[in-house]
């Protein structure tokens, strides 16, 4: 399930050791894309990375390419395997977790079927909620502990992260159930955000417009140049963390797509609801 590298548990009376430790990340969804460019940009860092998949291949693959990456193997669709992973991660000392996981099905182009819409709701949002759940009470644990030095010095605030997607700031009817699950995610990542303040816990959203990704070539034959304002994936790191430094709520890039966003909340409801149905959505 794991390489063998230690963790440091997080302890009162341990906090004296971790002066001249490196800082500890997870990424949940980041044995690729731009959850393994994340997890490389943080090892550059220097932190040290966990990073947390289900495809036994890419997983393989990091073991053998970055040795000091420690990798997870987890089917998020499958609550009680994540809650196992959860418990196995319980009492590691970690100052900040990204959920970079997520699902997609082309609904405008393919009709829903049992499979593909409980895979969707599971990686992203029920999955979502189980993590951010889990990962909020131990980081307000580490919160409690009275020398924060190593966590603040070395890395800022504890803080969590979730990689949401522009599909989901639009509210619309005719959402496909990505969009809706995305837009869930935004506003739990708004409330934790608010509820974890008083324990000085950063929350951040992102939710970007398309990134170049081999996810995202494989479901446009293998090409997705095509897609409006793509963007490559070191970009799209650049981007999340000048967000994550700057300690933004919700993140929106590029800002070509934030811009056509914000002009088009302004629109009369049923004129919105027309364009993105006629645009976006599968013929009814």
């Amino acid at each position: 399930m794991t390489k063998n590298t230690i963790h440091f548990e997080c302890d009162n009376s341990q906090n004296s050791n971790y002066q001249n430790i490196a800082p500890h990340i997870i990424i949940v969804g980041g044995t690729s894309g731009l959850g393994l460019a994340l997890a490389l940009h943080h090892q550059q860092l220097g932190w040290q990375v966990s990073v947390v998949g289900h495809r036994v291949a890419k997983i393989s693959h990091i073991n053998s390419q970055y040795p000091n990456i420690v990798t997870y193997n987890c089917d998020l669709t499958d609550s009680v395997q994540t809650q196992k992973l959860l418990d196995s991660l319980t009492g590691i000392c970690f100052q900040r977790l990204i959920y970079s996981a997520g699902g997609y099905t082309n609904e405008r182009v393919h009709q829903l079927n049992q499979a593909d819409s409980d895979k969707m709701l599971a990686i992203n949002l029920q999955a979502f909620e189980q993590v951010f759940r889990w990962a909020s009470e131990q980081l307000k644990h580490q919160s409690s502990l009275q020398n924060q030095s190593f966590s603040f010095a070395k890395s800022g605030k504890l803080s969590l992260i979730c990689i949401a997607s522009i599909a989901g700031i639009m509210d619309y009817p005719y959402a496909s159930l990505y969009a809706k699950s995305k837009r869930a995610m935004i506003a739990a990542a708004s409330a934790y955000r608010l509820a974890l303040a008083p324990y000085h816990i950063q929350v951040n959203c992102i939710a970007s417009g398309y990134i170049d990704t081999q996810a995202l070539r494989d479901l446009n034959d293998g090409d997705a140049s095509h897609k409006p304002f793509i963007m490559s994936t070191q970009t799209a790191v650049e981007h999340i963390m000048q967000a994550i430094d700057n300690d933004i709520e919700l993140a929106i890039f590029p800002r070509s797509m934030r811009y056509i966003t914000r002009a088009l909340t302004y629109l009369p409801k049923p004129l919105l609801n027309w364009i993105l149905r006629s645009k976006l959505d599968k013929k009814k």
